[in-house]
């Protein structure tokens, strides 16, 4: 998702969370992958694939935890600053806002050429996207026929959390903010249970910002843990017992329902918990421990560090990039299984270059301003 590479607690850099942002990308693209072919029936070669791909869903969990810590990280930097909050919006504007308006100006393109209209922009449904609401949109009506755009849903969660999450934490004690972030996971729980127990649509669940704050939270709990050496200490002892502890969630309620699916209501329930305590002790694991031979091989590797420094282009441009090559290999009679193979690899690999020139000439120069607008140091006044 949109997590952006960036300095952690304290000013340390973890060079293995920008592997897991790789890998959790890769997971993210293979599910979509599949399902854009899912109208079809899957060969039954796929099927324990698809199956073991459908806990892939998991990664966004992961990447609301990766948001949560760094974020979190990056403000306990600035506490104490001069014009701290204007300093971390317009950085993080000049970070999130040039790829997300560049693609869906893009995708403006689609919507006309497939409307043949361009009444098409003033749907509210497409509107939603260009002021951060789409969750809003899609809780409300569901996912919809605008399919290219609605894993987006994941990025309006977290620019809601940036918006008021830097407020309180620049302003208000250390000590306050421990007792608001666990008030406020607790209230995701909460308040996913009982909008399961009277009849929400699970989809509304999924995507809203309040039911999802307990993985921002956590993140950001990770973060002020992080902040003495005591504290990362303690992450480094308990990361595999969490990691333990979430997947013997995980396993429990798979074990039950005989699936373990993001919008089935046990899941919802206690199975998104789980997922958080799982992803606390990897992300701890792999911030505050020693790395051993498989984790330096699977999150420390050139490949997956390169893609996780680019994720965010990625992610905004892999699921209309695959839909559009399915559509083409369906229309020109391919079979399920050659087209699911042919889409994963031509998406991941028209996903790759794209964010590489992303990258390079539009993400690279919008953050070279950030030089002009310097923390602790008031602007010069205007001529006149």
């Amino acid at each position: 998702m949109g997590t952006a590479p960036g300095p952690a607690p304290q000013g340390r850099y973890y060079i293995a969370l920008d592997g897991a942002r790789g890998i959790f990308f890769l997971c993210i693209l293979s599910l979509h992958v599949l399902e854009v072919w899912n109208h079809l029936p899957l060969p039954s070669v796929l099927g324990l694939a698809y199956a073991g791909l459908q806990w892939s869903w998991m990664a966004v969990d992961m990447f609301f935890i990766l948001s949560g810590f760094l974020i979190t990280g990056i403000l306990l930097q600035m506490r104490g600053i001069r014009y701290a909050t204007r300093t971390f919006y317009f950085r993080r504007s000049l970070r999130i806002f040039p790829p997300y308006y560049l693609v869906l100006a893009l995708l403006a393109v689609w919507w006309v050429w497939e409307a043949g209209s361009f009444r098409a922009m003033t749907e509210s449904s497409h509107l939603s996207f260009w002021v951060y609401l789409q969750n809003f949109y899609i809780a409300r009506n569901g996912w919809g026929d605008f399919r290219p755009v609605t894993h987006l849903w994941s990025l309006a969660v977290e620019e809601q959390f940036y918006l008021l999450w830097p407020l309180l934490m620049l302003m208000l004690p250390v000590r306050r903010l421990w007792w608001i972030l666990i008030g406020l996971f607790f209230l995701a729980i909460l308040l996913r249970v009982t909008m399961v127990l009277t009849g929400f649509s699970g989809v509304a669940i999924y995507v809203l910002l309040f039911t999802r704050l307990d993985d921002l939270a956590a993140g950001s709990l990770l973060a002020l843990i992080a902040s003495s050496a005591a504290g990362r200490e303690a992450l480094a002892r308990w990361a595999y017992r969490l990691m333990l502890a979430g997947l013997a969630g995980v396993a429990v309620i798979w074990a039950v329902r005989g699936k373990y699916w993001l919008l089935d209501p046990v899941v919802q329930m206690f199975g998104y918990t789980a997922n958080i305590v799982f992803g606390a002790g990897l992300l701890s694991l792999l911030a505050f421990r020693d790395h051993g031979r498989i984790v330096r091989a699977l999150f420390v590797n050139p490949v997956v560090r390169w893609l996780g420094a680019r994720s965010y282009a990625a992610y905004l441009l892999h699921f209309p990039i695959a839909i559009g090559i399915q559509r083409l290999l369906e229309a020109r009679g391919s079979e399920p299984f050659d087209g699911i193979l042919t889409t994963w690899v031509i998406t991941a690999v028209l996903t790759m270059v794209l964010a590489e020139l992303s990258w390079r000439y539009w993400e690279t120069p919008w953050l070279s301003l950030r030089h002009r607008y310097q923390p602790g140091k008031a602007q010069a006044p205007s001529a006149g």
